[in-house]
């Protein structure tokens, strides 16, 4: 566990090291997480994280903010802002609106008590029901042009993860579909990817970068998260 200060912000990290080639860092529920190659020394590790600070502070305000004021949601990489109404309903209802809305109806008993958490819930519900519909195309897809396939693939909220392949089943969470559907489709391919080789090697790069020549332009888009 590591410290760091910025004016009158200190920041905690904890460094997780393995056998990667790159470090990247992580802020999720605002946790701050350094994974690095093993080899790398405490004082690269502290220089690289004092580049990153101002991106890991501005992250960090983010998850804050979106604790406490859900305002708008990404979908697609597009920003659909969220208008919330009541009804004598029984359980909350949401729909997608073609004027960049999504609208959602909540039963009147939660005008008086909150909805923040019944919020999230239903966003998350949303988020899951996008990729049921969406994934099947772009897992066959991706078959087509690797030629492999996982044994099976699941659709997992898992919190630090945008997807994951362990023992050749593949795992998507939900919140991938905040992204463009080419990152989307980037994210799956790189899962793939490590049904043929577990760590980010030289071999592993060269179906990527054959299949998606300009693969870097979504990593760049995805920093900060862990796929």
């Amino acid at each position: 566990m590591s410290i760091f200060g910025r004016r009158n912000n200190v920041i905690t990290y904890t460094v997780n090291k393995a056998i990667n080639r790159d470090m990247y860092i992580t802020v999720q529920n605002g946790e701050v997480v350094v994974n690095a190659p093993w080899y790398f020394s405490s004082n690269k590790i502290q220089t690289l994280v004092e580049e990153k600070k101002n991106w890991i502070l501005s992250k960090l305000k983010e998850n804050e903010q979106n604790l406490t004021n859900i305002q708008s949601v990404k979908i697609f990489g597009r920003y659909y802002d969220i208008k919330v109404s009541y009804k004598n309903i029984k359980t909350p209802e949401l729909s997608l609106e073609e004027n960049s809305e999504i609208k959602i109806i909540l039963p009147m008993k939660y005008r008086k008590i909150g909805n923040e958490q019944i919020l999230k819930i239903s966003i998350q519900k949303m988020y899951e029901q996008i990729a049921i519909n969406e994934l099947e195309s772009i897992m066959e897809k991706v078959r087509i042009m690797l030629g492999i396939a996982p044994e099976e693939y699941r659709i997992e909220n898992t919190e630090k993860t945008l997807g994951k392949c362990i023992d050749k089943i593949i795992t998507i969470n939900p919140n991938l579909m905040q992204f463009r559907k080419e990152t989307i489709e980037y994210v799956i391919l790189h899962e793939f990817c490590h049904l043929k080789y577990k760590s980010h090697c030289k071999k592993f790069y060269e179906i990527i970068e054959k299949n998606i020549i300009d693969y870097k332009k979504y990593e760049k888009e995805l920093e900060g998260y862990q796929y």
